[in-house]
């Protein structure tokens, strides 16, 4: 499996440079769209779309932007030098919700609560039974204020803890393993591929999977999105983008061994980490009950100001 994943990546890296050297002019019926993200394995759908050539076929000249954060991605976007990006659901709630305008245009990486792609690692050897045992713990997270960070708090007062005794810090998941060994935090948020990677050296296990503090539903965990004038401005264009994303995504949710190739290509991703790492699902259309609990938790908080209606955020037609 490995092996034929190298062999793919290699042939998916000759196809992605030829379907970047597109030519310095397109017809006048073709829309160019600049997009931009940070490499993860939602992108999928989007490289399949390209190399497929759907995006042609509707009618769409998009050029890919590889970035090295999401707010490179979010600046890109607000300025104007890219048009569409894909980003964190709480990212794109969070600069709504102070009055940034952006839209939401068609749905991304999605929870799946019996296959997680990310939860909360303790040592092997943890005396730790459940979330409630985090309190008055040392827990790490990507950021304070992002996805698992919130539902993690969520998790533990919705079993009758007090999540504000957790003390929170900023770590990045790439080095939460060694952190854990050295003893400097309790727990930490990981996410593949590091979760995978991690978890197969034996020394540590999953103790939960803080994203079900959000409640029993699915939640979406990012979108793809752009401003609000420019949807206005392209509304054809981008109800084709969005059509093309959920063809792309429901052949990605099913075709992992021939997307992940490409997915490899573009990230510079390790084949074997990508090989063993649990594979993230694609939502194939908006579903405001999968976001509003996340506004709401958000504004819980005070992440945000208040909450809104998820549906504030959808782009007409989505």
């Amino acid at each position: 499996m490995i092996q034929a994943l190298r062999t793919s990546a290699t042939l998916a890296v000759l196809l992605l440079a030829a379907i970047g050297n597109s030519p310095a002019q397109t017809p006048a019926d073709v829309t160019t769209i600049r997009f931009i993200s940070s490499p993860s394995d939602d992108l999928r759908p989007v490289l399949y779309a390209q190399s497929a050539g759907l995006f042609k076929k509707a009618g769409l000249d998009v050029e890919i932007t590889r970035a090295t954060s999401g707010a490179v991605v979010a600046q890109s976007v607000i300025a104007g030098a890219m048009d569409v990006g894909k980003s964190s659901l709480v990212s794109l709630i969070a600069a709504y919700a102070r009055g940034v305008p952006f839209v939401m245009i068609a749905p991304s990486a999605i929870h799946q609560k019996d296959d997680a792609n990310d939860g909360v690692m303790v040592l092997a050897n943890s005396p730790f039974k459940s979330a409630l045992d985090l309190q008055g713990k040392v827990v790490a997270c990507t950021a304070i204020g992002d996805i698992g960070y919130l539902g993690l708090r969520a998790m533990i007062d919705e079993l009758g803890g007090d999540s504000s005794t957790v003390r929170f810090i900023e770590l990045p998941t790439t080095t939460l393993g060694s952190t854990l060994e050295q003893g400097r935090v309790d727990a930490g948020v990981t996410n593949e591929p590091y979760m995978s990677k991690d978890l197969g050296t034996g020394k540590f296990r999953m103790l939960t999977d803080m994203l079900n503090g959000y409640g029993p539903k699915p939640i979406l965990e990012s979108a793809f999105f752009a401003t609000r004038d420019y949807v206005a401005k392209n509304r054809d264009a981008m109800t084709r983008f969005a059509k093309v994303m959920t063809q792309a995504s429901a052949y990605a949710n099913t075709h992992i061994p021939e997307t992940l190739p490409l997915m490899v290509a573009f990230s510079g991703m390790d084949a074997h980490a990508a090989a063993i790492m649990h594979k993230t699902s694609t939502a194939l259309s908006f579903d405001p009950s999968q976001i509003q609990p996340v506004i709401d938790v958000a504004a819980k908080y005070k992440i945000i100001p208040k909450t809104f209606s998820a549906r504030d955020m959808l782009s007409t037609g989505s």
